[in-house]
């Protein structure tokens, strides 16, 4: 399957260092089988260049963020711990990658899922979000810090001095609304370090499936918004690359991301669709197509609820026209 990678972003002074420090410690992994990406806003380093530390198994890149100027950098980054440290023998079991504080983490998940020569070697574990939430409120005015929780597939809120329940749940609430993909949990920093590897390592949640049993609504929080499809009947794998198409071509900038689940016709099994803005994975799951509804979870900006599931609804008609 390749080697785990788990990007971890958050806001500015949200604890990402400290937390990944914690983790490091509680995941039994010893120092040489953890690779770590750092990425850090500014000029420092040394002309911008990919320094790699095989002492430490550090990949640091400076110069901007890897969502921007470094993009490319962070293919580079991960080709070179595939020729530096996969083929020299070093046991990599693990590489985290730590964004800067303005980081949008949707480029970096783009790069890692859609690279082709990158998947025999590598896979998108999880995409971790940690909130501060003394200071969530101040940080949701700007944009990159909404945007991290978006893409995020677990958010784990770093408690600090906030000790009151009714305001942790409130944030819960408020995050939920955000992005109905990601599980959300609390931590601190005196929890056992096995407890926070175990939060943050080897969940596979980019690839998990979306939770059937939880009721979607329709949420608008500031510019983002998540809405839910929940549909019968069967698509033909035509149309629905159609409609897919038609949806990529008039929100093309708007939709951040997708899953779920849509029933093909002439297939026995669910077929699984994970969107990352305009890239699309299909995989067969073992989700019996008679028993299951269409389901898709959609979440980005300026997205129209009723235009699109209006045109999954017409898609599902056409499909079964002349049954």
């Amino acid at each position: 399957m390749g080697i785990p990678i788990t990007v971890i972003s958050g806001f500015l002074g949200s604890g990402k260092t400290t937390l990944i420090n914690q983790v490091i410690k509680g995941s039994g992994l010893s120092p040489e089988e953890v690779v770590i990406i750092e990425n850090e806003f500014g000029e420092a380093g040394i002309d911008h260049e990919l320094l790699i530390h095989s002492k430490e198994n550090i990949v640091q890149m400076n110069g901007g963020c890897i969502c921007c100027s470094l993009r490319g950098d962070l293919l580079n980054a991960l080709t070179a711990v595939l020729d530096v440290f996969v083929t020299q023998g070093y046991p990599i079991k693990q590489i985290i990658i730590e964004t800067s504080g303005v980081s949008d983490p949707q480029p970096i998940i783009q790069t890692i899922v859609g690279t082709p020569k990158l998947q025999p070697y590598f896979y998108l574990d999880s995409v971790i979000g940690v909130v501060d939430a003394e200071n969530i409120t101040q940080n949701l005015q700007h944009h990159e810090a909404a945007k991290q929780l978006v893409m995020s597939d677990r958010l784990l809120i770093s408690q600090k001095s906030v000790t009151n329940k009714d305001s942790i749940n409130q944030i819960k609430e408020q995050l939920k609304e955000i992005n109905p993909l990601a599980d959300i949990y609390e931590f601190s920093l005196i929890q056992p370090s096995s407890e926070l590897a175990d939060l943050v390592l080897g969940n596979h949640l980019f690839n998990q499936s979306i939770d059937d049993e939880e009721e979607h609504h329709h949420h608008h929080h500031h510019e983002f918004e998540s809405m839910i499809i929940s549909e019968s009947g069967y698509v033909k794998e035509g149309l629905l690359h159609n409609w897919l198409s038609w949806l990529m071509m008039n929100y093309q900038e708007s939709i951040y991301r997708m899953k779920g689940f849509v029933n093909v016709s002439d297939q026995d099994f669910q077929t699984e669709i994970q969107g990352v803005n305009q890239l699309l994975n299909f995989n067969l799951t073992n989700r019996l197509t008679e028993n299951n509804d269409n389901k898709l979870v959609v979440i980005g900006k300026n997205i129209d609820k009723d235009d699109i599931t209006q045109a999954f609804q017409l898609v599902i008609e056409k499909s079964t026209e002349g049954d």
